[in-house]
Order: structure tokens, then C-alpha cells, then sequence
């Protein structure tokens, strides 16, 4: 038989594999290129069904199938050749575990009578990632035993599945030894046969949920509760939260929804708590008796500072399975959620004053925000959110950087309704652009990342990815000359140690780098300026960089002013 040939029984076995993947709904492969990896990408290559992505940097390569596992629950692939490019998929690794996104790894290595005599891009690669994968399986070297091939058909079912049941990653470690390319009739003959095989249905994991039920004394619990609030994190892959809208309205609680929790834009919703719940005064007077959690850890100093105060109140988690999410302020009860929650017909004990008073703070924190977020030279970061939450169409996504961005959004912008990604598992600050690049592949519509100038440059290598982006991508770089979020700790009061080894201003001319990458860019230095290069690139399809050189002292002088919005100052009003 032609696939029993050793020229191409490596490249075979490979196809075995995608077909299994593509079975099991797989769509997406994110390739670097290598020599140890032929098998694997010719194999992806002659697959007419899965989208192909080539990334030459691992790391970002990495983020980019983090992206679009993000946007569609299902795991990308990522195929890399044998050595150090395999442990670049390190961060992504750490951050899709601890954010529960599905990934598969492919890693191409030298056979075990090769490893440990010092061969060329031959690392241990068994376990790379210890206790983080949900799924490890050395996959051996190719035989052409009926067998063995199907153990590979078993092996990408069970990377599916468990990426997804157990949301995080998968590892696959092949062992090839050469020859690598298969005979050049044999490959026109998978390809044809591909054909069909892309026709085929994939496996329906939505079917797959069981309906979880609560007893009648939950819902009594919550019911009697006189004032409830519900705080949501950045949710999970696949997490469902659909519930959340239907449970506030249920028992009248208000919401606060942080960036990447994507609620439904409704009446409960609470804006500007990242600077009001700052202020003691506003905490006590809007303390709740029963707090009902969803979605990771809140990032709002604000919102963290509440949980830590009401240590007496009962705390309920809506939880998915195997993504931890308690922080450091653990919940007296969580409940893991295997399908949408269902809500009985319950109507709650609560006052009509409770959301009313919630609403009423957070109005009076917006007329604050007008107030003191003016346009002013030379720009503040504060502006250029301010500015960009009224531009922003409803039908595109946004991406939040870590560090600033993601807590200056919350801070400076009512954002209800706006679809927003983050990376708060591990929250680093690193792949922010090429998690957005995979964003934009599979959502296809307009995006916007907000990005610092450190994390910019930390992935600047995503810019290679810019060519694949076919839909408007405006990346914002707010430029305030370093990591400014280092002045929020008491570091800061040691300047000169502070500058030179926190917040690392950069000599660089982000113009230039742009252009060697063939990316448009427009500076902006003015308050004037933003809006019109922002309605000029909204609409106009490929990747557009937008530089706000912002001021780091102006800017960090309005956020202390929105987190001392106090109610001792408004009463004095």
C-alpha cells in the first residue's frame, strides 16, 4: 500500500491526524516553519477544510491561536518544528490555561534513539510544559501497523476533547525521522481525497451540555436577599453568562460588569465603579448582603477592595470546571456550571431604592468624568479613552492590553454593550497584538486594540501577521513614554531607581518600525487630532496604527482625580 511507504508513512500518519481534527471541528492551524514539521504541515497544507496561518515567530505564532480560540471556542492548532521553537509557546501556554481557552500543540522532535547525544534543535520536549496541558501524549515514531494509525485518530479526538472539556491545552509530541516529504503522486492523492473528506460534519460540542438544575433553597437564599450585586470578571472560553442578564432582572440586583465579561447591555448594568467603589465611603454606603460572582477575578482595585470588605457577606460563584477563580478572596459556595443556568419564575425581596442608589452614584460619577477629562496639550491617556468610547462602532471588538488599558477603560468610559477580549489569565503583557491578529481572522469585522508602547514593542514581531488581516484593525498605541503603571506602586517615590529600572522609557521611533513592517501610521499629539485618524482607518480594511503621544504626569494626576470622586466631596456639593 502507497501510505505504507517509508517516504510516506510520516506524512500519513500526519493526515490521519488532521482528518481526526477536522472530525472533531477543528478549523484553524497556526504554522511555523521548520524541517522536523514537514510531515505535519504538508499534512495541514493538503487539508482544503482548515484555515492556514503562517507565523515564523513561536511566540507569537502562539497568541495568534490563542486569539482565535478565544473568538470561537473551538482550539486552534499550533504546528512548530523540533527545540526551542516549541518552548516559545510557553506564555501562550501559561495564559490559555489559566483563562480556560482551548489550544492544541503539534510539536514536531527527534526520535528517541536521536535525543540526548547532542543533535541539532533537540531539546526535551516530553512534558515541556509540566502540570499545565490538560493532555499530554507522545505519540511515537510512525508504523504502518492498523494499530498504531489509529491510536493517532484516538489521540486527536482526545486533544479535542479535552481542550475543550477541561478548557486549556493540549500536547501532542511527534517523533519523525526522515525522510520527511512524501512521493509527489501520493500527496496529489490525499488532496484529493481531502475533498470529500472536508464535507463531512463536524462533532457538535453544544449538544454535549447537561441542564443544570438548583434546589428550591438556593433560589429561597436568594430571594430573601434585600440588597444582591452581582459582579462578573472577564469570562472564560465557552463560558455561558447569558444568565446574568435574566438573574438581575429576576431580583433586581445591579451588575457590575468588568471589560471582557461582554453582558448584555441593560438597565442593571453599573458604569464608572473602577473610580467611585474606590472612595470607603462609597463602598460602605453601597454594601451589599449577598454577592453572587461570575467570570474570573475582578480587575478593578475598586471592585477587589469590596469583595475584601464584605469577608461577612455570603459570596455565591458561578464557576467553569477547572478554571479557578476566586483570587484571594474565595467564595463561600461555587457552582460549576456543565449548561446555561435556568432561572424559575422568582421575584426578589429587594427594595426599588437598592439599583436606584447604584444608578444614582454612577450617574453622578459620569457628570464628574465630563467634568474633568477635557481636551487639554499635551494629551492624557484619560482623553483618548474618553474620546474613543463615542467612536467605537457597536458592531466591531475591542482588545484590552494589560497593565493600564485594561483598568482605563472601566475608569474613563461607559463601555455597556461593547464586544471586549482580554488576557487575564496569566495577564501578561505579552502577544497582545497577535491575540488580536487571531481575533480579527475569525470574527472578521472591525477591531480596535488599546496597547501601551512597552507592550507594543514587546510583541512588535505581530506585525508580520498584518498582511493576513483583511478586516479594519485600528491598533492604538497610547505612547506615555514607559511602564506608567509602576507609578501606582510605592516604588515610584524612588524617581530616578523608578525610571531606569520599572518604567524603561524607549528610544524609538514606532513610525519607522511601521514602516518596515508595510503598516500605515498616523501621529497623534493633539486632543483635535484623534477623532478624525480614527474615523479615517474605522472603516478601511488592513491593520492602521494610531500613536496618542500622551503625557504620563497629566495623565496619572486625572486618574487620581476620578479615584478620589468621593462622597464626603459630593455632599460638600
Amino acid at each position: 500500500m502507497q501510505e505504507n511507504e517509508p517516504q510516506n508513512l510520516a506524512f500519513y500518519w500526519s493526515t490521519l491526524f488532521v482528518r481526526s481534527l477536522f472530525s472533531e471541528g477543528v478549523r484553524d492551524v497556526v504554522i511555523s516553519p521548520g524541517s522536523r514539521s514537514t510531515p505535519l504541515t504538508l499534512a495541514f497544507s493538503a487539508h482544503p477544510g482548515i484555515n492556514k496561518t503562517i507565523a515564523i515567530d513561536e511566540r507569537s505564532a502562539s497568541f495568534l491561536a490563542l486569539g482565535q480560540a478565544k473568538a470561537t471556542g473551538i482550539p486552534s492548532v499550533l504546528v512548530c518544528t523540533s527545540g526551542t521553537a516549541l518552548a516559545n509557546y510557553s506564555p501562550a501556554v501559561h495564559e490559555a490555561t489559566n483563562s480556560g481557552t482551548p489550544m492544541i500543540i503539534a510539536s514536531a522532535d527527534r526520535p528517541p534513539h536521536l535525543r540526548g547525544l547532542g543533535s541539532s534543535q533537540t531539546i526535551d520536549q516530553v512534558k515541556i510544559f509540566g502540570t499545565q496541558p490538560v493532555f499530554f501524549h507522545e505519540i511515537g515514531e510512525p508504523r504502518p501497523a492498523s494499530d498504531n494509525q489509529k491510536r493517532v485518530e484516538v489521540a486527536a479526538r482526545q486533544a479535542v476533547q479535552s481542550a475543550i472539556e477541561f478548557t486549556g491545552v493540549s500536547h501532542i509530541n511527534f517523533s519523525f525521522d526522515k525522510p520527511f516529504e512524501p512521493e509527489d503522486d501520493f500527496l496529489k492523492l490525499i488532496e484529493k481525497e481531502n475533498l470529500n473528506h472536508s464535507k463531512r460534519a463536524q462533532t457538535d460540542y453544544s449538544q454535549d451540555l447537561d441542564e443544570t438544575t438548583l434546589g428550591e433553597k438556593f433560589w429561597s437564599q436568594l430571594i430573601s436577599a434585600e440588597k444582591p450585586l452581582i459582579i462578573v470578571g472577564p469570562k472564560s472560553c465557552r463560558t455561558e453568562l447569558g444568565f446574568i442578564t435574566p438573574l438581575a432582572r429576576a431580583l433586581s440586583a445591579p451588575v457590575i460588569a468588568e471589560p471582557g465579561s461582554n453582558i448584555t447591555n441593560s438597565k442593571h448594568i453599573i458604569s464608572g465603579y473602577s473610580g467611585f467603589l474606590k472612595d470607603p465611603d462609597f463602598r460602605d454606603q453601597l454594601k451589599p448582603d449577598l454577592i453572587i460572582r461570575a467570570g474570573s477575578f475582578p480587575i478593578s482595585k475598586g471592585v477587589q477592595e469590596l469583595l475584601s470588605e464584605c469577608n461577612d457577606i455570603h459570596q455565591i460563584s458561578f464557576a467553569s470546571i477547572k478554571v479557578p477563580n476566586d483570587g484571594d478572596t474565595p467564595p463561600d459556595r461555587t457552582i460549576h456550571l456543565k449548561s446555561p443556568l435556568s432561572i424559575p419564575d422568582i421575584n426578589g425581596n429587594v427594595s426599588p431604592k437598592w439599583l436606584k442608589e447604584w444608578k444614582k452614584v454612577s450617574k453622578k460619577y459620569s457628570s464628574f468624568l465630563v467634568d474633568n477629562i477635557l481636551p487639554s496639550t499635551p494629551l492624557t491617556d484619560g482623553f483618548i479613552f474618553k474620546e474613543a468610547g463615542d467612536l467605537i462602532p457597536k458592531k466591531s471588538f475591542v482588545m484590552l492590553s494589560n497593565s493600564f488599558p485594561v483598568r482605563d477603560l472601566a475608569l474613563f468610559t461607559d463601555f455597556s454593550g461593547q464586544e471586549i477580549y482580554v488576557n487575564r489569565g496569566a495577564a501578561g503583557i505579552d502577544g497582545i497584538i497577535s491575540t488580536t491578529a487571531g481575533l480579527s481572522s475569525v470574527l472578521k469585522k472591525t477591531g480596535v486594540l488599546f496597547i501601551g508602547d512597552i507592550a507594543f514593542l514587546h510583541d512588535i514581531n505581530a506585525l508580520l501577521l498584518a498582511k493576513n488581516i483583511k478586516d479594519p484593525l485600528i491598533i492604538v498605541v497610547l505612547n506615555n513614554g514607559g511602564g506608567t503603571i509602576f507609578r501606582m506602586l510605592p516604588v515610584y517615590k524612588f524617581k530616578k531607581k523608578h525610571n531606569q529600572l520599572f518604567e524603561t522609557p524607549q528610544d524609538v521611533r514606532i513610525v519607522s518600525l511601521c514602516r518596515g513592517f508595510n503598516v500605515g501610521h498616523t501621529l497623534v499629539s493633539k486632543p483635535e487630532q484623534f477623532a478624525n485618524a480614527f474615523e479615517s482607518y474605522v472603516d478601511k480594511p488592513g491593520v492602521h496604527v494610531i500613536e496618542c503621544i500622551t503625557d504620563a504626569d497629566d495623565s496619572m494626576i486625572e486618574r487620581h482625580k476620578l479615584w478620589n470622586f468621593s462622597l464626603s466631596s459630593q455632599n460638600e456639593d
